[in-house]
């Protein structure tokens, strides 16, 4: 009995042994064009997503390029997940390389169903917009992966709850500030300013820094409103918001819409507006 309980405990570890490895499910490689995008990427898929950004944290949109490493990355990706705004500088130049680069990349597009502003690329910095963007984002991955469809659901239904409850301590904290105006290099909080019913003043023009005319035309105007602090986006020249907030006896306040955290990137914005909205 001995010798047969000791071949059988032998047999066993020598089939144990012989099995393969339980393997995870492989994550499905998704390709995103800036941080925040990312987060809303991870909020869905969970650990069944794997995430590349473009353009990383502190870099300007309008000039970024793509490093070799990024291409290499691009080239394994299964979905990109465009911000997809006709005006949003990068996907313009790149988008079309990527996907000659790798043809069977499926695009997840941000701005699927939703209403754009003229010319403002920056949708994601509107809670409203975020969550027609999660709903594409939800759907897209429940059609690559229908195994993990009721997964995909649920984490949509949790991000959006996450969404709600950001939108009301935003809400909270604005009480009282509707139409009141903040001045900003670079006008990147559009969407969030219309959501708000606040008003974004930019100091470029058309894209452009802005003349010496222009530039005495911003200190008026701010003078006028009471507005002394100036807020620049993080990666962006601030020469004219230093001359401006330097006449005006203010501060220049960073603030970033690129933040990957992108609930802590929307509540510091929120909080660096107590300091600088005016009637």
């Amino acid at each position: 009995m001995k010798n047969t309980l000791l071949k059988m405990t032998a047999c066993f570890i020598l089939l144990w042994a012989g099995m393969p490895a339980f393997a995870a499910p492989a994550r499905i490689d998704i390709t995103v064009s800036i941080p925040p995008q990312a987060y809303f990427v991870e909020r869905i898929g969970g650990n069944l997503v794997s995430t590349h950004i473009m353009i990383p944290k502190g870099a300007n949109p309008a000039t970024y390029e793509p490093t070799p490493r990024q291409l290499i990355e691009l080239s394994n990706s299964q979905m990109y997940m465009k911000v997809g705004t006709p005006t949003f500088f990068f996907e313009k130049k790149y988008l079309q390389a990527f996907l000659d680069r790798n043809p069977r990349m499926t695009v997840i597009d941000a701005s699927a169903g939703v209403t754009l502003r003229t010319g403002d690329p920056h949708i994601w910095t509107s809670p409203a917009r975020v969550k027609a963007a999660a709903v594409n984002i939800a759907g897209a991955l429940a059609k690559h992966d229908p195994s993990h469809k009721i997964a995909y659901e649920k984490n949509l239904q949790d991000f959006l709850a996450e969404i709600d409850r950001l939108d009301q301590g935003i809400r909270k904290s604005l009480a009282g500030k509707e139409g009141w105006s903040f001045m900003i290099y670079h006008p990147s909080w559009g969407y969030f300013a219309d959501e708000y019913n606040l008003v974004q003043i930019p100091i470029e023009e058309k894209g452009k820094p802005g003349n010496a005319a222009h530039i005495r035309k911003m200190i008026d105007l701010a003078r006028k409103k009471g507005i002394s602090d100036i807020l620049v986006q993080r990666g962006f020249d601030d020469k004219n918001a230093r001359t401006i907030a330097a006449e005006l006896k203010g501060r220049v306040v960073e603030v970033d819409p690129l933040e990957r955290d992108w609930p802590r990137g929307l509540n510091t914005f929120t909080a660096a507006l107590a300091g600088v909205l005016r009637k």
